[in-house]
């Protein structure tokens, strides 16, 4: 360490300085994480229950399967599923390291999760059960059964697609603006 320049006082070195009108403080920083953690909190139960009901559905399939390639559909789906659930869960809960600062942490996070509404979604939710959607395609259309019966299925998983695509691209420009306002939190 040097040694402080003669005649100057450490005290009154920053006494000409203007205080800042806002400061940061690390209060602030705590509590934008913690409600970040609100907003995500009830993502792992939601995503809990849909699998779930994916899990009830795929018993009921595998019950009424009689053929292989319908068993290897819902082995598929479940294995997707989980996938899926993995992937959304790391998004809003990525790992830690302990030495990382609160608000380097928070940044990440929303920084995550403004990637996962611009498309990231469709590797996370979509990608997993590709697999599954694409052999059911097949099993169903080589099927005999009126054309509706069909694409009925398809129709229910598209229209949830598209939900889920609006909830995200609705959601964006408001993650965009906390990591904005997180932003300009950390500068100051």
């Amino acid at each position: 360490m040097t040694a402080d320049p003669q005649g100057q006082d450490p005290k009154t070195l920053w006494q000409d300085q203007e205080p800042e009108t806002d400061p940061v403080t690390l209060e602030q920083i705590h509590k934008l994480s913690r409600r970040l953690d609100r907003k995500t909190r009830f993502t792992p139960a939601i995503l809990a229950l849909g699998l779930l009901f994916v899990g009830l559905v795929i018993g009921r399939v595998w019950v009424v399967a009689h053929d292989p390639l319908s068993r290897a559909v819902s082995i598929l789906t479940v294995v997707g599923v989980f996938a899926c659930y993995f992937m959304v869960y790391r998004m809003q809960f990525p790992y830690r390291d302990p030495a990382e600062p609160a608000g380097a942490y928070l940044r990440r996070r929303v920084e995550r999760e403004l990637a996962f509404s611009r498309g990231g979604w469709t590797l996370a939710i979509l990608l997993p059960i590709l697999p599954a959607l694409l052999i059911s395609c097949y099993i169903v259309f080589s099927r005999p059964a009126p054309l509706w019966l069909k694409v009925f299925p398809f129709v229910i998983v598209g229209l949830v697609m598209v939900f889920v695509a609006i909830v995200f691209t609705i959601n964006a420009p408001k993650i965009k603006s906390r990591l904005q306002e997180l932003d300009d939190l950390l500068k100051r």
